[in-house]
């Protein structure tokens, strides 16, 4: 049996990861596709994990209705291939053709750890 401040504090400590996990992703790919010799803007990359990350947010919500673990594993992996689809068109346009894959594989990454935070929260 969980008591209230316990509980504020698990809550608090998963916003907590979640927020430095986001930031730091943020400055990652900025740095990532600036080094890739492409262009982007800190608010630009920001925009495109917050708007990207809504899929897994549904996701999350969708998880926190149910316990089941394998359920938990498939409605993540699907809510992981839709933001990473809604990312391509962003990342894509913002360097060059032969480094897409490069620009996107930190997103992806970013978009599994936040999918882990997902499974492993009750």
């Amino acid at each position: 049996m969980h008591d209230g401040a316990a509980l504020h504090f698990e809550e608090s400590e998963v916003f907590a990861v979640a927020f430095a996990l986001l930031a730091a992703g943020a400055v990652i790919l900025t740095l990532n596709v600036l080094l890739l010799g492409g262009h982007i803007i800190f608010f630009q990359s920001l925009s495109l994990l917050g708007y990207c990350l809504f899929p897994l947010d549904v996701g999350a919500l969708i998880c926190m209705m149910e316990n089941n673990v394998i359920l938990k594993m498939i409605v993540v992996c699907v809510t992981l291939a839709w933001s990473s689809w809604a990312a391509y068109p962003f990342m894509s346009s913002a360097v060059n053709l032969s480094r897409k894959a490069l620009a996107l594989y930190p997103v992806f990454l970013m978009y599994v750890s936040v999918g882990f935070l997902t499974i492993a929260i009750d």
